[in-house]
């Protein structure tokens, strides 16, 4: 057997310590335009309007390297298709996230917090992407589905929980603007909510989304599915009246 030095494990542990994810890192102006893989150096913060980081171009993985964005939009994916975004935080005074019209993302291992009037992950006309493992913190709304062009996608194991105030709701499926049609065919599943008025809410126009598995702690009503194409089951809900 072949013993390695006190000095060579060492180093090998500082360089592991110090090594960066692969790729290239996030562009100064917070534009990502081309694909490939990028990570984040150091916290970043939105001006005005634009979000901290906008991503336009397909086939992009970005990892946050445990940086934080900040505020009135942390992340906006916008027309695309095939973006993974994970491991960083979020601290919005508007919206975490927003995926508008982009297919086969991926949204991971996000930690978001607002001051309580917020909307953690909003998705906008948008399909085939993973919502996974994300954990958002004193929010008016949790997660926020929207549009009859969303469908297929999979929103779990997030850890959603309202602010000391409270908030509205946790998972909302509505229509969007100038589209009265709500999204279609979701899998809601796995996900811990915690103290908003209602768990759960489908608009009477959002059909076909199944919510399973859930564990739902309300202040008033645990789900509210306008539609009965929507369904629920092996979900547990306990009031915290």
């Amino acid at each position: 057997m072949r013993l390695i030095s006190t000095s060579a494990l060492a180093l090998c542990l500082a360089t592991a310590a110090f090594a960066q994810p692969n790729g290239r890192p996030v562009p100064g102006s917070g534009l990502i335009d081309q694909p490939g893989s990028y990570f984040l150096t150091g916290d970043r913060f939105a001006v005005g309007t634009r979000a901290a980081i906008l991503i336009t171009a397909s086939d992009v993985s970005l990892d946050l390297n445990g940086q934080m964005l900040s505020g009135a939009t942390g992340l906006e994916i916008r027309g695309t298709n095939g973006v993974t975004v994970r491991n960083g935080s979020i601290s919005t005074t508007g919206m975490g996230v927003l995926v508008m019209r982009s297919n086969n993302f991926r949204i991971e291992g996000l930690n978001i917090r607002g001051t309580g009037s917020e909307m953690g992950i909003v998705v906008v006309q948008s399909r085939g992407g993973i919502v996974n493992a994300n954990a958002v913190y004193n929010t008016f709304l949790g997660v926020f589905v929207r549009g009859s062009q969303t469908a297929g996608n999979r929103i779990s194991n997030n850890v959603l929980t309202a602010g000391p105030a409270g908030g509205a709701l946790g998972i909302c499926y509505n229509p969007a603007e100038g589209d009265p049609q709500g999204p279609r065919g979701d899998l809601i599943s796995g996900n811990t909510i915690h103290g908003f008025e209602m768990g759960f809410q489908a608009s009477i126009t959002s059909r076909y989304n199944l919510f399973r598995g859930n564990s739902v702690f309300f202040r008033v009503k645990a789900f509210e599915l306008l539609n009965d194409t929507n369904k629920e089951s092996g979900n547990d809900a306990i009031s915290l009246q």
